[in-house]
């Protein structure tokens, strides 16, 4: 029954799509191919007559108006920076004075610090990228609309806020967001916010990674250096680096160093340490060196602590090392040393190497042993003099870092090792002291033996 209507129905439909395509056809084939337009103009027309139209008498007797609209233009006024703007306090470093003493500036929850010199303009934006959006200080201190001025006053810093607004004019209202004082914050850096210096970065352990080793005194330079050397008589010497890299730096208490061409430096604070990472001294002890590293900005100071290196002990016979073999001339002296023979005169300098004395004869080589690019016990031959009517050669020994020095007398005798010669105060026992100093010759040696008894020969000559 059901699929005897359905099919009624669609039969029903067909029929009336069949009709309406023959009228639409239909009514195709009746429309005119052309359409006249006509000149005349349309004809006018009337609004039609508002049921609320009253006569003019009408709207006389009516009173004043119970409500006036006035317009009012928008007014801008600053934003209440003193909600979110957060004072790290000014410049501490020595070097900085109430002049260069920048001023530091961020914004609660943001970790970027900004500075600025005391009534300088620090320009600020409203960064809507941010999530949630916030004010930060412009990159670069880029010219923005909105801006501020802050002196320091104690623990507090005095702000000035101004904005431009769209005429160009200067915006300084309400009076309590353009003018008002915050108080100093206590600067904590963040693990992301930290600072490096050269490869490292700055922590407590940026000395043991920089390879610096405190040795004290130099005593070496303080007998050898001479003039240009003076200045680090009684100075800490401090080694950074290792190998063909290792370089010095001599320290006293307050002393201050700039990290500059990727090394330390010695600088008197002022305008040579500003806008640089600065290290200074505070406390020597016995054992112990207090420093401060600062930031280029005074932002924050990491505390260092540095111990005196102990070099081990390193036991250097020069009595059973050297053997005298005989004198050359009244100013040279063979000497046999680690089995091979060395003509030595005084102002000699011979280094022990791993591979065993090494006599110093090059500027290169001296120069090095300076700066500490070689380095080891030294023996310096200082000159020959009479002790107990025997001639007696004097040489002082510096340790390995040139904090300790230890003087040497070596008799010049022929026979036997000179081990029993004596040291410093000591004194051969069971032997005569010679009245010449006898020399061996031998066929491929071309000495020339002298006695110390010749007129001509006095020990007492500058060798």
């Amino acid at each position: 029954m059901i699929r005897k209507w359905l099919a009624k129905i669609n039969y029903g439909l067909g029929i009336a799509i069949a009709f309406c395509l023959l009228l639409a056809f239909f009514f195709l084939l009746m429309r005119p191919s052309d359409i006249a337009i006509s000149d005349k103009p349309p004809p006018k027309s009337t609004l039609p007559k508002s049921a609320f139209l009253q006569a003019k008498e009408a709207y006389e007797t009516i009173g004043p108006p119970f409500l006036n609209l006035q317009f009012a233009p928008m007014s801008m006024q600053l934003p209440d920076l003193k909600r979110y703007l957060l004072y790290y306090g000014r410049n501490g470093r020595p070097d900085a004075t109430q002049e260069n003493a920048l001023l530091h500036f961020s914004f609660t929850g943001n970790k970027s610090v900004s500075s600025v010199m005391p009534g300088e303009p620090l320009y600020i934006l409203y960064d809507r990228k941010l999530n949630p959006p916030q004010y930060v200080f412009s990159p670069g201190n880029i010219e923005t609309s909105l801006w501020m001025e802050a002196t320091a006053q104690g623990n507090e810093a005095l702000v000035n806020v101004s904005m431009q607004g769209e005429t160009g004019d200067i915006i300084q209202h309400p009076e309590s967001n353009a003018r008002f004082t915050i108080t100093e914050k206590e600067y904590v850096r963040f693990g992301s916010a930290g600072w490096e210096l050269g490869k490292n970065r700055v922590d407590a352990t940026i000395l043991a990674r920089q390879k610096a080793r405190w040795f004290g005194p130099d005593v070496f330079l303080a007998r050898h250096g001479g003039k240009e050397y003076a200045s680090l008589v009684g100075k800490q010497r401090i080694d950074f680096g290792e190998g063909d890299e290792i370089y010095s730096v001599f320290v006293g208490l307050n002393d201050s160093l700039v990290w500059e061409n990727s090394r330390w430096k010695l600088v008197k604070p002022g305008s040579d340490s500003l806008g640089k990472p600065l290290l200074l001294v505070k406390k020597i002890e016995d054992r112990l060196m207090n420093l401060e590293l600062w930031d280029p900005e005074g932002k924050g100071k990491v505390v260092l602590n540095l111990l005196k290196a102990t070099e081990p002990t390193q036991q250097v016979n020069i009595l059973h090392s050297f053997k005298f073999v005989g004198a050359r001339t009244r100013t040279q002296f063979v000497f046999e040393i680690d089995k091979e023979r060395m003509l030595l005169s005084p102002k000699d300098w011979l280094l022990m190497t791993p591979k065993g004395w090494m006599k110093l004869t090059t500027p290169k080589e001296i120069d090095d042993y300076v700066e500490r690019r070689l380095v080891g016990p030294l023996f310096v031959f200082d000159a020959v003099d009479r002790s107990e009517d025997r001639l007696v050669l004097k040489g002082t020994l510096f340790n390995a870092s040139r904090t300790d020095m230890q003087p040497i007398d070596i008799v010049l005798q022929q026979s036997g090792p000179v081990g029993a010669g004596q040291q410093k105060g000591g004194q051969e026992k069971g032997r005569k002291p010679p009245n010449k100093v006898p020399v061996q010759m031998d066929d491929e040696d071309d000495f020339e033996p002298f006695d110390d008894d010749d007129e001509d020969f006095n020990p007492d000559d500058d060798y």
